[in-house]
């Protein structure tokens, strides 16, 4: 860990995203990349930043009716303007990706629930002036696996307001996990007399008890553990009375590690938004969108 230096590897991983059309800057948000099974890249953000549209009620976010029509990502590059900086010095410049091939949608969505999935991976290629180092894929950044479980404190690393550091980095807003994150949560749902909320949308996601900020939608979420587990499975209790526990090299005593948990957005329904309740679509749902690539519907027809 460098003293002058970025001291944690995790504040490597996202970037500012900037949605624009053909009269400028409409707003801003965040975004990362993932690696599928395949080793194909994807730039993940959420659907209402490439839309301009709420994803459950397809009604417009910008006051005054604008969409994107691409978008830029502030990536850290060794070049600025085709002029190569000094040996190892790099800093971010807003790069263009497109997100329509004539009036098509070039993003992949959810395979069945589409933009009620608040989540889209768009194909790209990395750019060769960006230092290896820089961008790490959310989802490969750490192999640990840690128990992710309600109560666990969360870090949603984005671009709040638009603010960064440095040379544009990201910032750190804490959070906890706020429900049971296997199970689906409801939005817009009613009381039910037997189960759980009735109606509304199910949502493969979960909540997150955060005080987060316009900019942050779209930015990746590490869950955070702190004590006793097994690495290899991190639900199972551990024993230190099991034959072997003391040789086992998967058991972490006493350790902290973060882990990759899905990708943040504060876009929710009014009672979610007054509850102070965000969304983490989970990291399987990302990589179901990724695998199947199915391209997203035009939001505006």
């Amino acid at each position: 860990m460098p003293e002058n230096g970025i001291r944690n590897r995790f504040s490597q991983s996202p970037f500012q995203l900037q949605m624009h059309d053909n009269h400028g800057l409409i707003s801003t948000g965040s975004g990362f990349f993932y690696e599928s099974e395949a080793r194909d890249l994807f730039l993940v953000t959420n659907w209402h930043n490439l839309s301009g549209r709420h994803f459950i009620t397809k009604k417009m976010l910008s006051k005054n009716l604008r969409c994107p029509q691409f978008i830029k990502a502030k990536l850290c590059s060794s070049e600025v303007g085709g002029r190569v900086l000094p040996k190892d010095s790099f800093t971010t410049v807003a790069q263009r990706f497109e997100i329509y091939d004539k009036g098509q949608p070039l993003w992949f969505e959810h395979p069945t629930i589409g933009s009620l999935c608040d989540v889209v991976a768009l194909p790209v290629k990395r750019p060769i002036t960006c230092p290896p180092n820089m961008h790490v894929a959310s989802n490969r950044i750490s192999k640990t696996r840690i128990p992710v479980k309600p109560g666990c404190a969360v870090f949603v690393v984005g671009f709040p307001r638009s603010i960064s550091v440095g040379f544009g980095l990201p910032l750190w807003k804490s959070g906890f996990i706020a429900s049971e994150p296997h199970y689906d949560v409801t939005i817009g749902g009613e009381i039910a007399e037997v189960g759980g909320m009735t109606g509304g949308h199910v949502l493969p996601a979960f909540f997150i008890d955060s005080l987060t900020r316009e900019g942050m939608s779209g930015s990746p979420v590490f869950a955070s553990f702190t004590g006793n587990w097994d690495t290899a499975d991190p639900y199972k209790e551990i024993d230190p009375d099991d034959p072997g526990f003391w040789e086992s090299k998967t058991i972490a005593l006493g350790e902290h590690q973060l882990e990759f948990v899905g990708c943040y957005s504060g876009k929710v329904g009014a009672s979610e938004e007054g509850a102070a309740l965000g969304l983490c679509w989970r990291d399987d749902v990302i990589s179901e969108i990724c695998s199947t690539r199915k391209i997203g519907a035009d939001p505006h027809l």
